[in-house]
């Protein structure tokens, strides 16, 4: 595990192996555990909120970093990393221990859009899985409404794409509350992928990802 500084946060950030490995680690605790992702939208997002740069920082159990361009913010060389990011390789390892486990999954998305693209996502990697349930919050559902759809089925893991700062604060609310062993929180520009599983980037965000290191560049003048 690697810290880098970006905006003012501290980050954590794992390679797939050791990922992998704390995950395998958390899944053996009864209580509710944190796998949180990292975008530029939702680092940009906590430069406003203490509250959400300390969950960033220490409130999350696992931080996975899911924008290549972070590290170039960073001023760093992470090349290694950047290919276990564009591939989606902690997904694809995590989705075939389950598999393997014949493990129960939930499913959470704001949209009914980014529940078809979150199945294609996940049904890249594996296409046994059992997903024991499913929540689309289009009505903008409470986080106690949420929870108690989770623990009527009790799944393993539940997968929940939601944007950084709605993100962080359902976990914040929820967490203890929910009755599953890990909790996968993905941002939803994660969903866009190619056949194999790897990121799609299109001119969009490419021009998005220059003016992020631009920006965070500046924070540190």
């Amino acid at each position: 595990m690697k810290t880098y500084e970006i905006l003012g946060i501290r980050i954590r950030d794992y390679s797939v192996r050791e990922a992998l490995h704390s995950t395998t680690e958390l899944l053996s605790d009864n209580t509710p555990s944190i796998v949180f992702f990292l975008t530029r939208g939702v680092l940009l997002g906590a430069t406003d909120s203490e509250e959400h740069k300390a969950f960033m920082e220490e409130g999350a159990d696992i931080t996975m970093v899911a924008s290549s361009d972070i590290f170039k913010a960073a001023n760093v060389s992470e090349k290694g990393r950047e290919r276990e990011i564009e591939r989606n390789l902690y997904i694809k390892g995590l989705l075939r221990m389950l598999s393997r486990e014949h493990r129960r999954i939930y499913l959470m998305t704001q949209n009914a859009v980014q529940m078809e693209e979150l199945k294609t996502l996940l049904g890249t990697f594996e296409n046994a899985l059992q997903i024991a349930g499913s929540f689309v919050n289009t009505d903008g559902a409470s986080v106690e409404d949420i929870t108690n759809d989770i623990n009527t089925v009790t799944p393993y893991v539940v997968f929940a794409v939601m944007d950084g700062n709605e993100g962080i604060d359902f976990v914040s609310a929820g967490k203890k509350y929910m009755n599953t062993r890990l909790m996968i929180v993905l941002q939803p520009e994660m969903l866009k992928v190619k056949e194999d599983g790897s990121v799609k980037k299109g001119f969009t965000t490419k021009l998005s990802e220059k003016l992020f290191t631009r920006i965070a560049g500046r924070y540190k003048e």
